[in-house]
């Protein structure tokens, strides 16, 4: 008996991927197959699962990459081969959303379905703006309308007349930048005042969420002046006052400013939050990538073979890959019993700790000098055996600083780094959208930076921005290489680049 499929239509929220709904998002990480388009937040796909194909189905305001029609065949053909099949859906499928024309045609055509609702949009960026869709004893009724359909301006399908009468209500519009002349001129020739409070939202609940306040008759000139773009929706309310006093989203202190990051993907979640969390806009700009390096050697034969009397790792993704290889051969923490454990940054310490590894020494200054200079002075190295866990890096001054100390190094690649090759339109974004500040987290990142733009592209564009270096040796790579001015936290840690950057932007 043939497996059935299924198709969930699940409203993503407006922007802000933490919008999603749990049971939205549970759908999300156990979907065979997931269509999307531009109105739903990418960062949501890195829930999927590595099976999970997804297909993208992007529409735009008076372009369609793929038709509505053709949408819809392809939710009915995966569903058709026993698949669980998600269409994520900006905001909620059923508010202006088309969702209720999917879930038809999949009805008509046998197939099961569930609607998850999300965060529409006016919701969602009302309150990323301070504005109350409601307000006791002043606003009692909120309505929701689309500008879409205007375009026909002979057969409207919205009664602009009963919405100019109408007292203590809220007036959400959407979809209405490219018609927003057209909509005040009715509403004010229908009898709403010109001095009617009015706001535009554009990018709602995203870091680049942008609010300016005005009069109904002023909103089109707003709009002009300010190059107010796709998505936005407006509001025409008396509690557009409140925005002022209710701002919280927008006064965050990086809200609006253009980060890149240079990280591998796969470990720049924890930095992406921290920006995200101080208002950045965040843009993904990875150099390098990683990956597992299996030695011939195995982890059980080397500890048997010699006794060491300490294991040194400098980075997580030393920690993630020796332990991802310490469980291929069923081995846990037992076996490194009796070996002490050091590691350079709270970042390597933290990881440790989530498999149970507490280490026995870190230096007070995150670097590899640092780390040979204390515990050479905390006691005596010499003969002492160390086993160093690395990647192919040729360049390691962490292992030629313990060997002057009189230490037996012996070193155990565990990961390959190697160069990241963006899409040549990223590529083009980046040089040709000015960004706020560049962050460069090891030497590699900035190596492959320089490598993919070119030297005097990067040059260029690092000169014209700040540019942040998670500690010492990656910025003295970043001055080699032609970068004038170059910043250092304090702490060479993720998290005391992003309070440096707080400090300096």
């Amino acid at each position: 008996m043939n497996k059935k499929g299924i198709v969930y239509l699940v409203g993503a929220g407006p922007g802000d991927a933490g919008l999603i709904t749990v049971k939205g998002l549970n759908c999300l990480k156990e979907a065979d197959v997931v269509l999307y388009d531009h109105l739903a937040n990418v960062f949501l796909l890195s829930e999927c699962n590595k099976e999970c194909e997804k297909i993208f189905v992007g529409k735009e305001d008076g372009l369609h990459h793929v038709l509505q029609e053709d949408t819809i065949n392809i939710l009915i053909e995966k569903a058709n081969e026993g698949k669980k099949v998600v269409r994520l859906k900006g905001g909620d499928p059923l508010i202006f959303g088309r969702g209720s024309e999917e879930a038809i045609a999949l009805k008509e055509a046998g197939i099961d379905f569930e609607i998850i609702p999300g965060v529409t949009a006016a919701s969602g960026a009302s309150a990323y703006a301070g504005i109350p869709l409601t307000h006791r004893n002043l606003i009692t009724q909120c309505v929701f309308v689309t500008a879409h359909e205007q375009s026909d301006k002979n057969s409207p399908q919205v009664d602009w007349e009963l919405l100019g009468k109408m007292k203590n209500t809220t007036l959400v519009i959407y979809m209405g930048v490219s018609q927003i002349q057209y909509v005040v001129e009715k509403l004010i020739n229908v009898g709403m005042s010109g001095s009617s409070t009015a706001a535009v939202i554009e990018n709602g609940t995203l870091n680049s969420q942008r609010t300016f306040v005005t009069s109904l008759s002023e909103l089109y000139r707003v709009v002009q002046s300010n190059y107010i773009k796709a998505p936005s929706i407006f509001i025409i309310s008396p509690a557009v006052e409140y925005h002022e006093q209710l701002d919280w989203f927008e006064k965050k202190p990086l809200h609006g400013k253009r980060i890149v990051c240079t990280r591998a993907e796969d470990q720049s979640q924890s930095l992406f939050k921290l920006l995200n969390e101080q208002g950045a806009e965040v843009i993904s700009f990875s150099t390098i990538k990683t990956e597992l390096f299996v030695p011939e050697k195995k982890i059980r034969v080397l500890l048997s073979e010699e006794k060491f009397d300490w294991l040194v790792l400098s980075s997580e993704n030393g920690v993630r890959y020796f332990i991802e290889l310490m469980k291929r051969e069923g081995l846990d923490s037992r076996f490194l019993s009796g070996i002490k454990i050091s590691a350079i940054g709270s970042g390597t310490g933290k990881k440790l700790s989530e498999f149970g590894l507490l280490p026995d020494f870190v230096p007070k200054e995150f670097t590899s000098e640092s780390l040979v200079k204390e515990l050479s002075e905390s006691e005596n190295l010499q003969g002492k055996k160390f086993l160093r866990i690395k990647g192919n890096f040729l360049n390691d001054p962490l292992t030629d600083g313990l060997a002057s100390c009189g230490v037996k190094v012996t070193t155990y690649e565990v990961y390959k780094t190697f160069p990241a090759k963006p899409e040549k339109e990223a590529i083009n974004n980046l040089i040709k959208n000015k960004a706020d500040a560049f962050l460069f987290t090891s030497m590699s990142t900035v190596a492959n930076f320089f490598n993919i733009l070119g030297n005097d592209n990067a040059a260029n564009l690092l000169n014209s921005s700040v540019v942040l270096a998670i500690g010492p040796v990656t910025a003295e790579e970043l001055k080699k290489r032609g970068v004038e001015k170059v910043h250092i936290s304090e702490i060479h840690t993720i998290d005391g680049m992003v309070e440096e950057l707080v400090r300096i932007i």
